[in-house]
Order: C-alpha cells, then sequence, then structure tokens
C-alpha cells in the first residue's frame, strides 16, 4: 500500500491536556524519514466535528491512542469511520489497546490493527512495511491484525532500552501556550502497586541526563507554563533525581514542574533541595492512596503511612511548593471506617490539594485479574470504576462521591482556607464527617439538583456554619476575607459589611498622595488616581486578617500587578491609622 499520510490522533481528556504518546510517536517516525499528522481534539468536542475532520484529513492510516478517559468515544468513532472511508487503515494503540486484545478485535471488526505497549518502533516497522506493500502482521513484534475475519496476534515487543534514540517529542510550542505540556526522564516504575499498568513493566529505564538537561532548556528557554512529569516515581534514583532538580534551579527559569514522588524516598537532601527552590517552581503528587497497612500490604504497595507522614509534614512546611496528595477508595480490606480514617489522617497533613479517587480495575491490572478474590464489582465500560467490594457498599461509593465533589469545591480550590479551617479545627470536627455533615445540609437545600454559581457555595457555607455553630462574627469575618481574596466583586448578601461609602473618599485622598504609594504601593507610581483605582479593591474588616486577627477594624487591600506577573498583593492597615495618613 502507498501511505500518503498517516495521521495521528489524540482525544484528551480536556482541553488544557495536550498528549505525549503521539508527540512521541510523531517525532520517532519523523527522525525516521516518516510523516505523520497529529489531529488532536477533546472528548468534550462535537462527535460530528471530530469525525468531519478526521475525514477530510484524507488518511491512509488512521492511529488513535486509547486511555480509559477516551476508549468508549473511539469506539463510537471506529464504526462510522470505516463507512465513509473504507479504504482506510485504522490502528488502536495505548493502555486500553494493549490488553484483551483479541475480545477487543472481535467486539469491534473495523479494528484493522493494534499495537500492544510501547508503540515508537512498531509503528515505525508498520509504516514501513506499508509502505514497501510488504505484509506487516506476519512480522512485527507488538502488532495484532484482523484481516477478514482472522485475528493473529504477533509476539510481545522487547522495550526501548536505549530511550536516548527517542527525539524531543514537542517540534513547535505553538498552539500549545496554554496547555499542560507531559514530559517524561524514564519509563517503568520500581514498585509492583496491583491496581496500575506500571506494574507489568519490569525495572525502570532512563533518558540520559544530557538529554534531560538538553530537554529543560527548550522548555524554559520557550517559558512553557508548566510541565508536568509523568514518570511513575520521579525520585526512585535519589542521585539522580536531585540533579534533575539542581539543574533546573540553575536556569532560574519561571517554568513549574511537577512530579510524582515516593513519600518514602523524600530525606534530608530532598528537602534541602526543594528549599533552595523558589515559589511555585516545584510541585509534588504523592499518592498515600490509603493509611490501612493491610489494604496496602494486598495491594504491594510497600509504603506505610508511618513511615511517609512525617516526610510529607516537612515537605509541606517548607512552604514554597504545591503538594498533592492521593487516596484510593475502593481498595480491598478497607471499609468505610477504615477509610474514613484514611481521609482524616491525610487531611490533617495539611495538602494543598487532596485528591480522592476511586478504585478504577484498568485491563490488564493486577486487581482487575483478583476482582473475584477480592469481591471487586465494577462498571464494565471505561473507566472500570468500582462499584463495591467485600467491605463497601455502593451506598458507601455514593457518599464518598459527595465528599470528593465538595472537598473539590472547598478544600481544593483554594477559596474558603480561613473560613474551613476555622470550621473544622477551631470546633474540633474531624474533617471526615465536616464533608458528611455538609454533603447532607447541600441535599436538604438542593445544593447538588441545581446550577451554582461561586458565590451559592459561599452562602450554603454560610448557612450550614450557622445551622452548625450558630451566629459567628469572626467566621463571618473569615467568610468575607475568603471571598474578597479569590473572588472580590458581587460578595453575597448574607455575608455582613461595613458600609465604606463613608470612606471612599478617603480612599481617594490616599491614592492621590504619591508618598503613600511610594511606600505601600509602589506598583502603582506615577499612575493618575483613576488608574490607581482599575487595580485595587478594598474591604473594611472588624479585625487584622493578615496578622494574627487582633481585634479592631481594618482596611484591607488588593493590589494587582499591571504587569500581570504576579498574584494580587494584600496589604492591611488598622482603619484609624489609615485615616491618619488619608487625610
Amino acid at each position: 500500500m502507498d501511505i500518503q499520510k498517516l495521521s495521528l490522533i489524540a482525544l484528551n481528556s480536556k482541553f488544557i491536556h495536550s498528549n505525549l504518546a503521539v508527540r512521541y510517536l510523531s517525532s520517532y517516525l519523523q527522525k525516521k524519514n516518516i510523516k505523520a499528522y497529529i489531529l488532536e481534539f477533546s472528548i468534550n468536542d462535537s462527535f460530528d466535528s471530530i469525525i468531519k475532520k478526521i475525514y477530510l484529513s484524507n488518511s491512509d492510516v488512521i492511529a488513535f491512542s486509547c486511555y480509559i478517559w477516551n476508549r468508549e468515544l473511539v469506539m463510537k468513532l471506529g464504526p462510522s469511520l470505516k463507512k465513509v472511508m473504507p479504504d482506510s487503515i485504522i490502528v488502536l494503540g495505548g493502555p486500553e489497546a494493549s490488553y484483551d486484545v483479541e475480545s477487543t478485535m472481535k467486539e469491534n471488526p473495523w479494528i484493522d490493527y493494534i499495537i500492544s505497549g510501547e508503540g515508537e518502533e512498531t509503528l515505525y516497522e508498520f509504516a514501513s512495511c506499508l509502505k514497501s506493500g510488504h505484509e506487516a502482521a506476519q512480522s512485527i513484534d507488538g502488532l495484532a491484525c484482523n484481516k477478514n475475519g482472522i485475528i493473529r496476534i504477533n509476539k510481545p515487543r522487547n522495550p526501548i532500552y536505549d530511550l536516548d534514540r527517542l527525539p524531543f517529542p514537542y517540534d513547535s510550542f505553538n498552539g500549545l501556550e496554554n496547555k499542560i505540556l507531559y514530559y517524561e526522564t524514564s519509563r517503568g516504575c520500581p514498585f509492583k502497586c496491583q491496581y496500575c499498568l506500571s506494574s507489568l513493566e519490569p525495572g525502570v529505564r532512563y533518558f540520559s541526563l544530557e538529554k534531560v538537561y538538553n530537554d529543560i532548556d527548550l522548555f524554559i528557554e520557550n517559558h512553557v507554563r508548566q510541565v508536568k512529569l509523568v514518570d511513575r516515581t520521579f525520585n526512585c534514583s535519589k542521585e539522580r533525581c536531585l540533579k534533575i532538580m539542581d539543574y533546573i534551579l540553575s536556569k532560574k527559569g519561571n517554568t513549574n514542574f511537577h512530579f510524582e514522588i515516593s513519600g518514602k524516598l523524600i530525606d534530608s537532601d530532598f528537602l534541602d533541595m526543594v528549599r533552595r527552590a523558589p515559589k511555585g517552581i516545584f510541585q509534588f503528587e504523592i499518592g498515600v492512596q490509603s493509611t490501612n497497612d493491610d489494604t496496602l500490604e494486598t495491594i504491594s504497595r510497600m509504603e506505610s503511612f508511618e513511615s511517609i507522614k512525617y516526610n510529607i509534614i516537612k515537605l509541606i512546611d517548607i512552604g514554597n511548593c504545591h503538594v498533592h496528595l492521593d487516596l484510593i477508595a475502593g481498595l480491598p480490606c478497607e471499609d468505610i471506617k477504615s477509610f474514613e480514617k484514611s481521609f482524616n489522617d491525610v487531611y490533617y497533613l495539611r495538602p494543598h490539594m487532596l485528591q480522592l479517587g476511586f478504585l478504577k480495575l484498568l485491563r490488564g491490572s493486577g486487581l482487575r485479574q483478583d476482582a473475584d478474590k477480592y469481591g471487586i464489582l465494577y462498571n464494565a465500560h471505561p473507566p472500570y470504576e468500582v462499584l463495591s467490594t467485600k467491605e463497601i457498599s455502593y451506598k458507601d461509593i455514593l457518599e464518598l462521591k459527595v465528599i470528593e465533589e465538595l472537598v473539590e469545591i472547598f478544600h481544593n480550590s483554594a477559596r474558603f482556607s480561613k473560613s474551613l479551617s476555622y470550621l473544622i479545627e477551631e470546633h474540633n470536627i474531624k474533617p471526615f464527617q465536616f464533608f458528611k455533615a455538609l454533603g447532607a445540609y447541600y441535599a436538604d437545600n438542593d445544593g447538588f439538583s441545581r446550577t451554582l454559581k461561586i458565590s451559592d457555595h459561599y452562602e450554603l457555607l454560610y448557612g450550614f456554619a450557622s445551622k452548625t455553630i450558630g451566629s459567628s462574627c469572626l467566621f463571618n469575618e473569615l467568610l468575607k476575607f475568603d471571598y474578597f481574596k479569590s473572588i472580590g466583586a458581587n460578595m453575597p448578601a448574607c455575608i455582613q459589611r461595613f458600609n465604606s461609602a463613608a470612606i471612599k473618599g478617603r480612599v481617594t485622598s490616599f491614592l492621590k498622595n504619591e508618598e503613600n504609594i511610594a511606600s505601600h504601593m509602589p506598583e502603582l507610581i506615577s499612575m493618575d488616581v483613576r488608574q490607581k483605582l482599575k487595580y485595587i479593591r478594598f474591604e473594611i474588616f472588624d479585625a487584622d486578617m493578615l496578622g494574627g486577627l487582633n481585634q479592631g477594624k481594618h482596611i484591607l487591600f488588593s493590589i494587582k500587578d499591571p504587569k500581570g506577573s504576579a498574584e494580587d498583593r494584600l496589604m492591611s492597615f488598622p482603619l484609624d491609622e489609615f485615616m491618619k495618613i488619608s487625610m
């Protein structure tokens, strides 16, 4: 077959995401003088628009990268594409195509080929065979073929051990300015967690440090906003991990690097390296998954909570990096009470984000193979999420879904930091019970049955607090601060406010005084008053919200950076002091 056009199709879960796999495939083929085109979509794009764009590409080979978030869409697109493009070859690859190959092909006869495992060399050999007119399915490791209903599955392909053979995946950053870019410095994982497909691959393979350094240069020089490493355990090699982090710091760039790390492997050298970093350069994700030792042993995750919690506390206490902790609901040997303890244990570590996920029985994973053994029932469709286990019921799962949603709204958004902390810590409410009770309040007040604005969540939290702890002037001020800092305009009517109209003239007088501006708001120097007013907001509080909640009215300013390169800055004055300096 004379291939005129080979297209790699990416169906990302969100617009902000990019697809690393198709870029590696494309760059590797390009290195071998085979042109591949990338067609990138989101699963939220309309079915018709995706079909139309693929059809108009006039591709001879259409290769889909398949994951749990897009498998169902691929299975819907395939039959229609085969009807309108009957002469085109359809190829599937990726983790959702690499397992159960024979049944997938039998159930979907429109699939011509499946590439299992690492795809770079397999796709190259496949494309080369098609170009030369040879029968691809007969000789290529890692390839399966369905020809006239006869399915042939070739032997697996060995991994690529010299990863430096793979070119840098991004030939250009055009069009990726507002997206998260993914990258890897290694493949494989040293651990054997039974819910994860990385447990099936022996050992860890590394790109050379020289290549990694060159790649980092490209990200930083092109002012990429965030690079999210997909290395399963970035710090599995201490020496290598520290060298890469040190190199990033030496470049003095502004690119944020997100790493998945093992909490058990955090040590004093790692913490010292993090302390050297400017705020926002490093971001860490740590999979705690459960604090139940029996659960961790059952899933072959040899990281007890006791062995990692103090390392995580030390990392968070440094204060210059975002720390994201993961929990998985529905694991074996964990009932609702055990999960409640796991949730509270992790919440008390004060992570910036607590990801409450649900067990997914991935094709090929150990837990999927042992589902009957552990009494795990799961959805037959992607993402194969747990429905119940021997220990946890579907009713429990539904309760945890509510808690997951509320944790996203109130904790992970960081919009309710002071008010949430006050309700949970000052009133000694266990975090799990707090979110459970808040969920019940939401249900009673139609919080889940109507479309809510952000301000509605502040009103609902205010109502919940009033019902739970009664009227509280301090809570009012804390919630007002959270809203002022995060949202600003159109404050909900339930929040009590000081009538600031009486001091607007004093604010104007303050802004006219260039000595005041030079001392307190240098960002706004040399602007006229109208311009300054565009960059400030102010609110009156009954306490100093920036200095330990000392009593007495304070005026709080939020000052926007005119260059847009920094976060809004907050500044507070005692109101009587402000009245004097604004005369």
